[in-house]
């Protein structure tokens, strides 16, 4: 946590700061629980009904916030966030406001009300249900990221984002198993050390987001605005102008655009981004991406990946392999890592790059 706190201060990002709190309020949320193994009671004798329990309510806003900082390099924390925390806020006000009244009075409510309504394990069961909102809008989001990035940069991904799909869909599972063990207590009378793995789950978790999270950096290129995915219907939300062009528009731009890219070979700079040819062709960028999608059947990502491979193989058929490895002639062709080459090549041609050349050679 120590070292995100460092890079979100030294690099200026407001990603890392958001993982540091993650990671934060994962580890304090096992405290009271700790505590309670150890035979440590303070915080129910001395301090009764404050809200050392309840973190894990403020664990999926603070999610979805730092999914938002990694996939847009210009947001930036607002106060108006804090609508994001409107469960843990109410949990927060209505524990506060009843601790200040006296330790008395607070044990008396704490057995009396609050254990015989199940207050507590409602704000958990509505953690719940916020859960099955915000995977379903992860999903949408993830999908129309997938198609937004392949309209705009040249070579992918510069951002995974499925590992924080791992983390929603593991996280959601454990705090339904928690939620379950907590019904079952207060019903039919589970014993409290029972849980003690669910607890040890959380670790697993908090570790797990914490070595993803340092290895996966922002990116300071993206400017993905969440805020416009459709939430309510049943398709994802285009994040381009549908534009409508006729027929001999979408002519006449492929055939500039087409000459621009074989006479002066921008596919070979592997940073390409939609953003660049939009300014050499005075186009706003959503409208360029709509007439390649048009002109070419295909999004940026792959119209530039075909020129490459192209690129590549005319190397191959020089003879560059005899004196350099596939990478290199793969870099010198605009790809920016050996995965991404392949991938592209085999979504071209159907083979690997080594099965192909064994096959346009004969070898067995």
């Amino acid at each position: 946590m120590a070292i995100l706190m460092i890079r979100a201060r030294t690099e200026n990002n407001h990603s890392d700061f958001i993982l540091a709190l993650l990671i934060l309020l994962m580890g304090l949320s096992t405290i009271p629980h700790l505590f309670g193994w150890m035979g440590i009671g303070v915080l129910w004798n001395q301090l009764t009904f404050y809200p050392w329990n309840g973190l894990e309510l403020a664990v999926l806003p603070t999610s979805f916030l730092f999914l938002q900082s990694r996939l847009n390099s210009q947001w930036c924390i607002s106060f108006k966030e804090l609508r994001h925390y409107w469960l843990y806020i109410i949990y927060f006000a209505y524990h506060v406001a009843i601790a200040i009244q006296g330790k008395e009075f607070a044990k008396w409510w704490w057995f009396e009300v609050n254990n015989w309504y199940n207050i507590d394990a409602l704000f958990s069961f509505c953690n719940v249900l916020l859960f099955f909102f915000h995977i379903r809008r992860f999903f949408k989001i993830y999908q129309a990221y997938q198609s937004w990035i392949a309209d705009r940069y040249a070579n992918l991904p510069l951002l995974s984002i499925s590992w924080i799909r791992n983390f929603l869909i593991a996280y959601f599972i454990f705090t339904t198993v928690d939620v379950s063990l907590t019904f079952m207590e207060l019903t039919i009378g589970a014993q409290y050390d029972k849980m003690w793995w669910a607890y040890l789950i959380n670790l697993g978790l908090t570790y797990y987001v914490s070595i993803y999270g340092l290895y996966s950096r922002p990116v300071s290129t993206l400017d993905f605005e969440i805020p416009k995915i459709s939430l309510v219907e049943n398709k994802i939300a285009e994040n381009v102008e549908q534009q409508h062009f006729s027929e001999e528009e979408i002519k006449h731009w492929k055939h500039i655009i087409q000459t621009f890219i074989e006479t002066t070979h921008p596919y070979l700079n592997p940073e390409l981004r939609l953003s660049e040819l939009a300014q050499r062709f005075d186009l706003n960028v959503s409208h360029l991406s709509t007439l390649i999608n048009l002109s070419f059947g295909q999004n940026f990502n792959d119209l530039i990946n075909t020129y490459r491979i192209e690129a590549f193989l005319q190397r191959i058929n020089d003879g560059q392999l005899q004196h350099f490895t596939l990478s290199s002639i793969a870099y010198d062709s605009g790809f920016n890592s050996k995965t991404t080459f392949n991938r592209a090549f085999k979504k071209q041609t159907g083979f690997s790059p080594t099965e192909f050349l064994k096959k346009s050679q004969g070898t067995p």
